[in-house]
This record gives C-alpha cells, sequence and structure tokens, in this order.
C-alpha cells in the first residue's frame, strides 16, 4: 500500500531538527596548493614579519632624510655615491651623513638611511646625486612588519580559503595548513537512471543530481563520495547504506522519497537506522527524509533535479556549511560606495571591503599582503573616470564566494575581541583602526561597532550610543620580568599614530623621562606587540596585561583603560549586536 504523508513538519522545524543530529567536523593538514576550498580549522598566527626587512618601495637613491632637508629644484644638494644595492641581496655598503645609494623596488635599504628620492627628482653624474628635492623620514620605504606584523592573528578558523588567503599564508612561508573536513556520501536512486557517457534506452534518463549534489557539495567545502546509482532493492540499498554511514560524516540521497508503490528510501533507512521524520511543509520538499544511520544524518531529497536542488540548498548545504563555519554564499554583490572615490584617470580593479551595503577601498598597494586580507573583492574603475561620488552604485567582483552578513568593528584592538572572533558561530570582521578612525567608520556606516578608548562626548557628530564597556590594565611588557624597566638604553615598540594606545605609552613614558620616543617598529595588536618583545626584536613595549602573561612576559601596571562598544542608531537592532553583547564579559577584560 502507498503511504500517505499524514504529519508534515515545518521547514523551520525541519532545519532544527537536522541542525541537532549534524556531526563534528574532522581535521587534517593539506599542503597549501591543495587548500583552495578549503576551511581553516586553525586562528594564524604570524611567525615572520612581512616584508622580513626595510625595502625601498620606488626606484632611486637610498638618504638619509636630514641631508636633503634643503634640497629644491633650482639649488640640488649633492651626495656622494656609495655604490648600489642589488635585488635579493644584503646591502655591503652602508649611507653616512652626505652619501647616497642606488636602490630599486623591492631592494633592501642600506643601513643608515632612513629615505629613499625617487629616480624623477634626482640626476647621477660622475659619482655625484644630485638631489632636487626633499625627502623625509620613512618615504618611499616600506619598513619590516609594516605589511604584517610578527606575531600578529591575520587569519581565524571558519575562513575559507581562497586566492587571498593562500597569498596570506605563502607570504607567511607556511607549506601546510590545517583545514576542517566533512566526507559527504551521494547516492541517486532509480531504476530509470543510468551514468552520463552511456547510450539512452527508451525509459532511461541520465542521473542528474549525483554530479549538482556534489558541486553543491564542494561549493560549501566539504568532499563528496559519490557511491553512484543505488538500485530499487531494498538488501542492495540497505549494505550501500550502512557503507556510506562507515565511510562518511553525512549521507544525501536523492530520489524513492516520495509515499509512491515504489518509493522504499524511508522503509530501509527505518530498517537500518532511525527515521526522524517523512514530509516537509514547503514546495517543492514535502517528500524529504531525514534519519540517523549509525550515528550520521542522513537526508533524503527529492528526486526531480530542480526539487533536489532547491531542498538541497535550503537543508543539507547549511547543514554542511554550519558544521565547518561557513556561511551562505555568492560570487557577485551590488553595493555603494561608502565615500568619494578619486582614483588616477586609468582602467582599475580597486580591491574593496564590503560591510553590507557599502563598499569602502582597502588597496594598500600592490605589493601589500594585507590588501588581500581586508579585501572581499574588486571593483573595475573604467578609464576616464577620475572621481566617484560617495553612494556611487558599484559591482564587486568577488575573490571567494560572499559570506553571510557580518559584524564589523573598527577601533582599537583587544585581545578579548579576538577571541570572540575566534568563537562566534558568525563572521566577526576587526579592522584595527584605531579610535578615531574607528569612530569615523562608524560615522561613515562602514563599520557597525566603533572600539574607542575615551568618552564618548569625543565622537563626531551623531548618535553614537554606548552599548558596552569593560576595564583593562594596561602596562609596560618587558622580556626579562627581573631586570630592571629602563627605556632610555631598551628598544622600544610603538603604536600606529590612530590608537589611543600611542597616546597612553607616550604619556607613561614622558612620566618616565623620556620625552621623543624612537621607536625601533610600530606593532597594531596587543598580541603582536608581546610577541615582538618576547622575540628579541624589541626590548619594551606597551599594552594589556593578559598579552604580557600569555607571551610569558614582565608586566608593569601603567593604567586602567575602559574601552567602549559605540553603535549607531540604526545599529542598535541589529541581532548580532544583540548576539555579540550576550556573548561580553560582564565586568573586566
Amino acid at each position: 500500500m502507498p503511504k500517505e504523508f499524514r504529519s508534515l513538519i515545518s521547514l523551520q522545524e525541519a532545519k532544527s531538527i537536522i541542525s541537532d543530529h549534524l556531526p563534528p567536523a574532522r581535521e587534517k593538514a593539506v599542503a597549501l596548493g591543495s587548500s583552495l576550498g578549503c576551511i581553516l580549522a586553525e586562528k594564524v598566527i604570524s611567525s615572520q614579519d612581512v616584508p622580513g626587512f626595510g625595502r625601498a618601495s620606488m626606484d632611486g637613491y637610498a638618504v638619509i632624510s636630514q641631508d636633503t632637508i634643503v634640497a629644491r629644484e633650482d639649488r640640488p644638494v649633492s651626495l656622494r655615491l656609495a655604490g648600489s644595492v642589488p635585488m635579493g641581496r644584503r646591502p655591503e655598503i652602508e649611507i653616512s651623513q652626505g652619501e647616497a645609494a642606488e636602490v630599486s623596488t623591492g631592494s633592501m635599504m642600506p643601513k643608515g638611511a632612513d629615505a629613499v628620492v625617487m629616480i624623477e627628482y634626482s640626476l647621477a653624474q660622475k659619482g655625484i646625486v644630485y638631489i632636487r628635492r626633499p625627502a623625509f623620514g620613512g618615504e618611499n620605504v616600506q619598513a619590516a612588519g609594516s605589511d604584517i606584523s610578527f606575531g600578529e592573528a591575520v587569519l581565524f578558523p571558519g575562513t575559507p580559503i581562497a586566492a587571498r588567503e593562500i597569498g596570506v599564508l605563502a607570504a607567511l612561508g607556511r607549506e601546510s595548513v590545517r583545514v576542517r573536513s566533512l566526507d559527504v556520501g551521494l547516492a541517486s536512486t532509480g531504476a530509470e537512471l543510468i551514468p552520463p557517457g552511456r547510450e539512452l534506452l527508451l525509459g532511461q534518463i541520465y542521473d542528474i543530481n549525483s554530479y549538482t549534489i556534489a558541486a553543491g557539495v564542494e561549493d560549501c567545502g566539504a568532499r563528496p563520495r559519490s557511491y553512484g546509482i543505488l538500485p530499487d532493492d531494498k538488501e542492495q540499498m540497505a549494505r550501500t547504506l550502512l557503507r556510506m554511514a562507515e565511510e562518511c560524516d553525512m549521507i544525501l540521497v536523492s530520489g524513492s522519497t516520495s509515499a509512491g508503490a515504489g518509493d522504499m528510501i524511508y522503509q530501509v533507512i527505518e530498517e537500518v537506522g532511525e527515521l526522524i521524520f517523512h514530509g516537509v511543509n514547503f514546495k517543492p520538499g514535502k517528500p524529504t527524509i531525514f534519519g540517523i544511520i549509525r550515528g550520521k544524518p542522513c537526508i533524503g531529497l527529492p528526486g526531480y533535479p530542480t526539487s533536489a536542488l532547491t531542498v538541497f540548498a535550503e537543508l543539507a548545504a547549511p547543514a554542511i556549511r554550519s558544521v565547518l563555519g561557513r556561511g551562505h554564499s555568492e560570487n557577485k554583490t551590488a553595493g555603494r560606495l561608502a565615500g568619494p572615490l578619486r582614483t588616477e584617470g586609468r582602467q582599475q580593479m580597486l580591491a574593496v571591503g564590503v560591510s553590507g551595503d557599502l563598499v569602502y577601498p582597502v588597496d594598500k598597494g600592490s605589493g601589500s599582503i594585507t590588501t588581500l586580507a581586508l579585501a572581499d573583492g574588486v571593483i573595475e574603475i573604467p578609464a576616464g573616470v577620475e572621481f566617484l561620488e560617495g553612494g556611487s552604485p558599484v559591482q564587486v567582483r568577488l575573490f571567494s564566494p560572499a559570506q553571510g552578513p557580518c559584524l564589523v568593528v573598527a577601533g582599537e584592538n583587544s585581545l578579548f575581541l579576538e577571541r570572540l572572533a575566534e568563537d562566534l558561530p558568525w563572521r566577526l570582521m576587526l579592522l584595527n583602526t584605531g579610535s578615531y578612525r574607528g569612530r569615523i567608520y562608524l560615522e561613515d556606516g562602514i563599520a557597525d561597532l566603533a572600539a574607542v578608548s575615551s568618552p564618548l562626548e569625543e565622537a563626531p557628530k551623531g548618535e553614537a550610543k554606548v552599548v558596552w564597556s569593560g576595564k583593562r590594565e594596561l602596562g609596560l611588557i618587558y622580556r626579562d620580568p627581573s631586570a630592571p624597566v629602563d627605556p632610555a638604553s631598551q628598544r622600544i615598540v610603538g603604536w600606529p599614530r590612530d590608537s589611543a594606545m600611542k597616546e597612553a605609552f607616550e604619556q607613561a613614558l614622558t612620566e618616565m623621562g623620556i620625552g621623543a620616543p624612537v621607536y625601533v617598529r610600530l606593532a597594531k595588536t596587543h598580541t603582536a606587540m608581546a610577541a615582538i618583545v618576547a622575540s628579541g626584536r624589541a626590548d619594551l613595549g606597551f599594552g594589556e596585561k593578559e598579552a604580557a602573561s600569555q607571551a610569558g612576559l614582565g608586566f608593569k601596571p601603567v593604567v586602567e583603560d575602559e574601552l567602549y562598544l559605540l553603535a549607531g542608531p540604526k545599529g542598535l537592532g541589529n541581532p548580532r549586536i544583540k548576539s555579540l553583547m550576550s556573548a561580553l564579559p560582564l565586568q573586566t577584560i
């Protein structure tokens, strides 16, 4: 007798049931060249600086900036040419006052030099270089660690590995990476089906679902394993399903799910496992099946290809992505520019980030790996366009399938925010811009929240509201806990100018008698600050107590800082902000 669908569950209920029976993802190490499309299983912390040395970012002459202060077009400064620096080699020369060295883009800066004068503003004749324009310290120089700093967290678990992630990993010298793994067994049912490539006989059709569902599984980041076409025979079907349960983490079977006389998959599942539901109240997913076979979830999809893909997209794909930590994806998205944009007038593919429907440039230059790490895709700017107004509609060509809605937090770095980015089930994007730019990003709508280290009244115009605040202990971080802290004789790591940490640190140094500190380098995060000191690249830094503790470093408390999270009026109803608030600590951080 044909079975009747006596009780249909809602689509939401079906999703909830499947969500309660998901298998855990496995982890494995894969070679970098084989990681495309995989889901990252580890927090990637940089084990080196990128670039690993100070290098010239323009062709020209490496100089001591003080030597060029009075240089003018009509009164060039003459410097002795000390030699040149070959690409890919350590400089054999050292620049002294009154000297210059020829450098190429990407070549290592010679010791003593702190700037590069572009070749357009210089002239070399008979061992003398004539400089026609002054250069400031650091001009046309890419400092060591300015792109990715040693100890900086650059990628988080759950990140889909696409071209940009592979570029970041390669820049860090990684040969392999740990990824999340999920094997999904696939099979079609039906005596009328044959594999593509064979000659069709009367009454036969080609198996479509095995291929379309396999592509969908792979697009979700899992590995499809095909078990071919199951015959309409209970014993053979049962044997194959049990084998799939032994060898895979999840099972997807299409066809034979309805209530007709020849549909038997629900009967086989009842015999070899547990049938949890059969029938979902939505079109075209009415005959959908879900059961458990030897602890492995099994979803029965309708046989019609369009119906199978529809149910896969509604039930199976979200389940697979949830196990792997991914969100819904697509390859293109429309948006509008967050602010005005000036361009060079040439045809350009500009790297951009996406926050909701706002698109903002993140391009730091063609040599920057962090452009890749921050960019969601590119927008094409046609030749002849030199200015685009804020709000202009744009199409973003995504580097990888678009992830689901995320929450963007811009402003001060904090260890607890990094932990949240790692632990939350949805994407939390952290933009370590410092308090000042964090407020601006919130005001412009680029960020959903601003993490700031100063009172609300100092924020830009608008109706931003403090939604959370927490205290943290800041102080000096040093390598030897038993040694006295003497900043005057130590190499110091500083913070970027827009960070509130810079102001707090320099105030502490001033109180210790150091009014104009000279930094050996800058750090953008507290973990990077601690890692730089712990590695011996510097002797002294400033940051959160927890960062020093995790790195086994000495810590001298200086100030108790209060970190504020600000939200704009439109963001107060954002469910992800509410979810974030529930995950935040109630007191100190």
